[in-house]
């Protein structure tokens, strides 16, 4: 009944921008991603290849009120190493459905937020399907999609800030509430996923001619999960911190960020379809990103980015040390070109490279290519 009434609640949300279409402004994304990665023998996957469509509807609701609706479809592939006899596991269909609304309750101060997720994903796999779950949960890769499905969840926050001499200093809570789900189909036993509390603080503003910074913080504290109803894993408390500068020429920008998220414990996390079990670890992404104009209307964007993850022993006592579980580099380009004054067009194209660990000290090379067409439509 719970998840009846939380798909009920979002299928009457997503009909709220088709009503309103004809009397308010209604923003439209949309894209469709390919991407294919190949490993070194020595895991239990050769190559995993994911095709997402991926949508999302953004209307105001009166003068101070704007829904935010996403979803969309995800098709993942995984070939067994060479040496095997295994057919390649495919899973596809529909991903979760997520609604946000967010209220101004004091203009540019205070804000009022409010989630739901709707379990219209693949929230359950087949016996022996187990590859999916590790080969999507790697980090270091970065899928598009990563989670297809769960039980569902709800949730509520806020959101403040306040001006600090030429800068803002903003700060942000939110509770979110997930239910429980069978992730094995035809096995016995729901998962829940704990209940998560996040603290975000953070400041951002001009520093200099041209030159805007931001800076972030989040606490993450989740309460144990449970599998038919007993507590099961440990509670791993998250910490992130973000850094991003971007610094505007005459003829573009240039926008470089930092990104560092810690786990502080072994926690399983409800990954892909179902839950896999991720140790404790630290993952730090270094980027750059450019903006250069080729005409007077289309403009290039080259980036690159740096991942590397480092993770405790999975497996047996270890004293709680990280070592390497990973490092990669994504380099590539997006090409945006406005097709009318309410229709943009992004083409994206990446190559990756680097390796992966497989949870037990050893790491596999890894290569593989993202590319994708977006489409922004601004009414």
């Amino acid at each position: 009944m719970k998840r009846q009434a939380l798909g009920f609640l979002l299928a009457w949300l997503c009909l709220i921008p088709s009503q309103l279409s004809a009397q308010a402004n209604v923003d439209v994304n949309t894209a469709f991603l390919f991407e294919r990665y190949s490993f070194e023998s020595g895991l239990s996957y050769s190559e995993v290849s994911e095709v997402t469509l991926p949508v999302t509807l953004s209307a105001p609701l009166g003068r101070r009120g704007l829904l935010t609706v996403s979803g969309g479809y995800a098709r993942i592939g995984v070939a067994p190493p060479s040496s095997g006899s295994q057919e390649e596991q495919v899973v596809s269909g529909l991903v979760d459905t997520e609604a946000r609304l967010v209220v101004e309750l004091v203009p540019d101060r205070f804000n009022l937020l409010m989630t739901a997720v709707a379990p219209t994903g693949m929230e359950a796999l087949e016996v022996g399907e187990e590859a999916l779950l590790t080969a999507l949960s790697s980090q270091v890769v970065g899928f598009s999609t990563t989670s297809l499905g769960s039980g569902g969840r709800a949730g509520a926050g806020f959101v403040g800030a306040f001006p600090v001499g030429d800068m803002a200093l903003g700060f942000a809570g939110s509770y979110s509430h997930s239910l429980a789900y069978s992730p094995v189909v035809g096995q016995p036993g729901e998962w829940k996923p704990g209940g998560e509390l996040r603290i975000r603080a953070g400041l951002e503003g001009t520093v200099g001619p041209q030159t805007y910074l931001r800076v972030a913080a989040i606490v993450g504290v989740r309460q144990e999960d449970q599998l038919d109803g007993e507590e099961h894993g440990g509670i791993g408390n998250q910490f992130h911190t973000y850094f991003t500068l971007n610094h505007g020429f005459s003829s573009g920008t240039l926008t470089v960020f930092a990104v560092n998220s810690y786990r502080s414990a072994p926690q399983v996390e409800p990954t892909a379809i179902g839950a896999v079990r991720l140790p404790k670890g630290n993952l730090l992404s270094l980027g750059a990103r450019a903006e250069i104009p080729i005409t007077r209307l289309t403009r290039v964007a080259p980036r690159v980015e740096f991942r590397r993850l480092a993770e405790a022993a999975r497996e047996g006592p270890g004293d709680g040390s990280l070592e390497s579980a990973g490092t990669t580099f994504r380099v590539g380009a997006d090409l945006k070109h406005p097709l009318n004054r309410n229709l943009a067009l992004v083409v994206e194209a990446n190559g990756l490279f680097g390796n992966v660990g497989n949870g037990e000290g050893g790491t596999f090379d890894v290569s593989g290519f993202r590319a994708g067409i977006h489409l922004e439509v601004r009414r």
